[in-house]
C-alpha cells in the first residue's frame, strides 16, 4: 500500500501545517496513492465548512500535478487557496501558477504568481523565476530580462542556479556578450557545484575550441590537445610535465575569462595530422593521458 509513503511526502512538503487533521491523515495512511483521488475529493466536499476541506484540496492538487493532471491540479489548488488562511494562501497560488505554465496559459499562470512575487514569503524566489518562464511563454522576453534583472538583485536563494543560467542566455539572445559572461562568473563563483556551473564551462569550452580533425584529413595545421581544466594550476602541471618528458612546445591555452574560463593543455601544433596523431600517441604512453587533433587557428 502507497498511502503511508504519499503521507510522508504530503507532511514534508512546506504547504502541510504542522497539526494534520486527525481524520484526513488516517485517509491517507490507508489509502493506496493511486486510489487517493476520489476519496480526497469525497472528503474535500463532506468538509466544505472547514479548514480540513482546504487541506484535502491541495493534497488533491499535489496528486493531480504529480499525475501531470495539470488542469485539475490547477482547480484543486485554486480551491486550496480560496479557502487557506493568508498566511499560507501563496503556496497554493504558487503551485496553481505551476500548473498553469505546464498548460501553456500564460495569462492565467501570471494571475497566480504575480500576488506570490510580489510578497516577501519564502515561495517569492521560485514565483518569480516562474514569472520569467509565463513571459517567455507570452513571448515578452523585454520582462523575462526585467523580471530576472529584480530577483537576481538580491539573493535568489535555491533557484539562483536557473535565474543565472537564463539571465546568460538571454543576454547571448540579445547579443551582449558581457551581461551573459558576467551572469555566468556570478553563476560559477555562487553555485559552483551546481549543474547550471558545469553546463556552462562546456559551453565555453565548446564554443572556443576548433574542430576536431577527422582520421585521414588532408595536410594542415593541427594541435595536440591533450586536457581541458577548471583550475589552471592542474593546467600548468600538465604543461610542465608535457616539457620534462620532452614536448617543448606544451603550453596552457585558456578559453573565456575570470571564473567562467577552461584551460586546456596544447602538446604543440605540427604540419600534418600524421605527425600530430604520433606525438599524441607518444604523449599518450609518456604522459598517460587521453589526446585530441584539432585544426590549428
Amino acid at each position: 500500500m502507497l498511502g503511508p509513503i504519499l503521507l510522508g511526502v504530503f507532511l514534508a512538503a512546506p504547504a502541510f501545517p504542522q497539526a494534520v487533521p486527525t481524520e484526513l491523515r488516517a485517509l491517507l495512511a490507508g489509502t493506496p496513492a493511486d486510489s487517493l483521488a476520489g476519496p480526497l475529493r469525497r472528503f474535500e466536499a463532506e468538509h466544505a465548512r472547514s479548514p480540513e476541506a482546504a487541506e484535502a484540496a491541495m493534497m488533491l492538487g499535489r496528486l493531480h500535478y504529480a499525475r501531470g493532471e495539470y488542469r485539475r491540479a490547477a482547480e484543486a489548488f485554486a480551491r486550496a487557496a480560496a479557502r487557506l488562511d493568508p498566511a499560507r494562501k501563496p503556496e497554493a497560488r504558487y503551485w496553481a501558477g505551476l500548473a498553469w505554465l505546464a498548460l501553456g496559459d500564460a495569462n492565467q499562470a501570471r494571475s497566480m504568481l504575480d500576488e506570490v512575487a510580489a510578497s516577501s514569503g519564502p515561495r517569492r524566489a521560485d514565483a518569480m523565476l516562474a514569472q520569467v518562464q509565463a513571459w517567455d511563454l507570452a513571448k515578452r522576453p523585454e520582462r523575462s530580462t526585467e523580471t530576472l534583472a529584480t530577483l537576481l538583485s538580491g539573493d535568489p536563494g535555491e533557484v539562483g542556479p536557473a535565474a543565472l543560467e537564463r539571465a546568460a542566455s538571454l543576454a547571448e539572445r540579445d547579443g551582449q556578450e558581457d551581461r551573459a559572461r558576467q551572469a555566468r562568473e556570478r553563476l560559477l563563483r555562487d553555485y559552483p557545484r551546481s549543474i547550471e556551473a558545469a553546463a556552462a564551462r562546456l559551453a565555453v569550452f565548446a564554443a572556443s575550441t576548433p574542430r576536431a580533425v577527422p582520421a585521414g584529413a588532408r595536410p594542415g595545421a593541427v594541435a595536440v590537445m591533450i586536457g581541458s581544466f577548471a583550475e589552471l594550476s592542474r593546467a600548468r602541471s600538465l604543461a610542465s610535465a608535457a616539457r620534462a618528458a620532452g614536448f617543448v612546445d606544451a603550453q596552457v591555452v585558456s578559453h573565456g575569462q575570470g571564473l567562467s574560463a577552461v584551460h586546456s593543455v596544447r602538446l604543440g601544433i605540427y604540419p600534418r595530422p600524421a605527425d600530430a596523431r604520433k606525438a599524441g600517441e607518444q604523449a599518450e604512453r609518456a604522459l598517460g593521458v587521453g589526446f585530441e587533433l584539432m585544426r590549428a587557428r
